[in-house]
């Protein structure tokens, strides 16, 4: 797991909410993920700079993906310091992703929102990724360029259409590193659609399966 870099670096912040007590380091956290972690956890750092002990009563997310708690239950007292832990599952997701965290206390006139970027590794480019033929066009084959992300081996050895209207052919060009898939729809009379399933495995063992579209419109 990577180390976080806040956006905000360096002493703690008053959070934006004029008469708020709590000042929180940061607001924001941007974090990048490695190949094929499953979850990835960021901490939210705050103090109490008030006069009285403030609880926090709520914290909600926008996202099933998201879960977050605070390190302790009873109130904060003046000066005192703690934090909020979130964790984000990653599942098959890739890409760039961006959740919020909603903090509700006893004395903030408004809840605190805190932001949560997650950047998370493409395993494997495929490009384009959807190709299609218009209607009554010539069903000829079309081919997607499947190349794995830098540094990883990965052995494609199977491609499946979610529909058996198309014919699919999975080419290896060098083994581990660039393949080729070929579609081509065995008609173009009547529109149709399908995903591409092509599986395979990394040299570590971990499963990975890429999905391609092909569509006739």
């Amino acid at each position: 797991m990577r180390l976080l870099r806040p956006l905000l670096p360096g002493l703690f912040l008053l959070a934006s909410l004029p008469g708020a007590a709590l000042e929180w380091k940061t607001e924001t956290l941007t974090v990048a993920t490695a190949p094929f972690q499953k979850t990835q956890d960021v901490v939210f750092e705050f103090r109490n700079a008030g006069p009285k002990p403030v609880a926090i009563l709520d914290l909600q997310t926008n996202c099933d993906c998201l879960d977050a708690a605070a390190d302790q239950t009873t109130a904060y007292a003046p000066g005192a310091s703690g934090t909020i832990k979130a964790r984000f599952t990653i599942g098959d997701r890739s890409g760039r992703y961006e959740r919020l965290i909603t903090v509700v206390t006893d004395e903030a006139p408004a809840p605190v929102r805190l932001v949560v970027r997650i950047e998370v590794p493409e395993i494997a480019d495929l490009t384009p990724r959807s190709v299609s033929w218009k209607l009554h066009e010539a069903a000829g084959e079309k081919t997607l360029e499947l190349t794995a992300a830098p540094g990883l081996a990965i052995g494609f050895a199977e491609a499946q259409p979610t529909n058996d209207a198309f014919s699919v052919r999975l080419e290896t060009v060098e083994p581990g590193r660039r393949f080729r898939l070929h579609l081509t729809p065995r008609g173009t009379a009547s529109p149709v659609s399908a995903a591409i399933r092509v599986s395979g495995r990394e040299k570590n063992g971990h499963d990975v399966v890429v999905s391609a579209y092909a569509s006739v419109q």
